[in-house]
């Protein structure tokens, strides 16, 4: 059975005096060996014929992990996306807005289109900016999805339990990550500020990570439901 693997690249952008982290994160399909039938549409026979599948499960696996720590120069962020993208290929790029604002993920866009002119790669950008507001998912031309801290770490945090947020041993940050989920607290959104963006000086890498875990399980779900900002080069 070939199953999709589709890579989403973390880009936690802090302000010059603050770490920045970036993240590579499979999501794919693991076979539990369960059998289950379901009907589908045959166009030979013109009708619907009962067909016997596997029952996939959902996995998610952190291939890499890095911190860049301050005084951060955006471009050279932006370089390191374009490197990142050149590796794993065909890619959704979650970038958080919320420290930097447009001009950095712009930054990063005309990097990208700079950089990838001369190959097929393909990147479906989400940008996202962290919300302080408890409440439902939004969008804005300007700060991309408006995303409530809470439900962006929770998605991750519960994935991460159940060891279905797998992360890399090899990695050198591996266990500063693992720590740091072990010891993150989810707490209720302030009311009209952002105070709670980040309430550790080294919640990047959660949030690199988390940010990524949400875009998958909110778009990856289907691919009609993808990112739909301007394609930043034609696959």
């Amino acid at each position: 059975m070939t199953v999709e693997t589709i890579p989403i690249i973390g880009v936690e952008l802090g302000s010059r005096l603050e770490t920045t982290a970036l993240s590579v994160t499979e999501r794919t399909y693991v076979p539990t060996g369960e059998p289950f039938t379901t009907f589908r549409y045959d166009p030979t026979l013109r009708r619907q014929v009962l067909e016997a599948r596997e029952k996939l499960l959902v996995e998610y696996r952190l291939r890499h992990l890095e911190r860049h720590n301050p005084p951060v120069r955006y471009q050279k962020v932006a370089e390191r996306v374009v490197q990142l993208v050149k590796t794993v290929g065909d890619a959704v790029l979650v970038v958080d807005l919320t420290c930097v604002g447009r001009p950095v993920y712009v930054l990063v866009r005309e990097a990208l289109l700079e950089g990838l002119e001369d190959t097929s790669i393909t990147v479906k950008p989400c940008p996202l900016t962290v919300s302080g507001i408890a409440g439902a998912v939004s969008n804005s031309p300007d700060a991309g999805w408006l995303v409530p801290r809470r439900d962006l770490v929770s998605a991750a945090l519960v994935l991460f339990e159940m060891e279905r947020l797998m992360i890399a041993e090899s990695l050198e940050l591996a266990k500063t990550l693992t720590e740091e989920f072990v010891d993150f607290k989810v707490k209720p959104d302030p009311k009209d500020d952002l105070e709670g963006w980040r309430e550790n000086k080294n919640d990047d890498l959660v949030l690199a990570v988390s940010m990524s875990v949400w875009a998958a399980e909110r778009f990856l779900a289907k691919r009609e439901s993808r990112p739909t900002e301007q394609l930043l080069l034609p696959g």
